[in-house]
C-alpha cells in the first residue's frame, strides 16, 4: 500500500508528518477510560468503512498459533494495559483494529486494547483480545515507525516481540 499521491507534495507530507506527529503526542495522554472510549468507536466504525474503501482498517490475525502471539496473562485486559503502559508503552488509536477467531466458542473477536512503543526508525505495536475467563492474550510485532507513513506502510513487519519490550513489560 502506498501514500495518496497527494502526499507526494513536500508541503502536505509535512502537514502529514506534523499530523502524525500530534496524534502520537495526544494518544500518550489517554487514560484507559478515554482510550476506551475512542476504541470502541473504532471498532463499531472501522468494519463498517472497511467494507467501503482499500484502506487498511481491519488487520486479520490467527489463534494463540500466531507468530505474533506472545503470551495469556492471568490479568483483564485493563490490568494488562496499564501494565504496559506503566512498562514504556502508550495508548495505540492511530493503527488498524485486530480480528481474531474466539478462541472461547466460534465466531471472531476484535481486539480490546493496543499499546505502541515508538522509537526513531521502528516501532512494537501490542494488542490485546479478552479471553472468557478473564485472562488476556497478548500480541506484538514490530514495523516502521509511524513517523515514516511510506515506510509504515509499504516495509515488512516482523511478528512478535523482537525488541523484548512487550514481555519485559509484563513481567514489571
Amino acid at each position: 500500500m502506498a501514500l495518496p499521491e497527494v502526499f507526494n507534495d513536500p508541503r502536505w507530507y509535512g502537514i502529514l508528518l506534523v499530523a502524525i506527529a500530534l496524534i502520537v503526542q495526544y494518544q500518550r495522554t489517554l487514560s484507559w477510560t478515554e482510550f476506551r472510549q475512542i476504541h470502541k468507536l473504532k471498532v463499531r466504525w472501522l468494519p463498517v468503512i472497511g467494507q467501503f474503501t482499500t484502506l487498511f482498517v481491519i488487520s486479520h490475525k490467527g489463534g494463540r498459533d500466531d507468530a505474533e502471539f506472545i503470551a495469556t496473562t492471568d490479568m483483564s485486559v485493563r490490568e494488562t494495559f496499564k501494565r504496559l503502559v506503566s512498562g514504556g508503552g502508550s495508548p495505540h488509536v492511530l493503527c488498524s483494529i485486530k480480528k481474531r477467531p474466539n478462541p472461547d466458542g466460534g465466531g471472531t473477536q476484535y481486539s480490546a486494547a493496543h499499546v505502541v512503543w515508538i522509537g526513531a526508525e521502528d516501532q512494537v505495536e501490542a494488542f490485546l483480545f479478552e479471553n472468557d475467563d478473564g485472562t488476556t492474550d497478548v500480541y506484538a510485532h514490530e514495523e516502521t515507525s509511524v513517523m515514516d507513513p511510506t515506510g509504515h506502510l509499504t516495509d515488512e513487519q516482523t511478528d512478535g516481540d523482537s525488541d523484548g519490550v512487550v514481555k519485559a513489560a509484563l513481567t514489571k
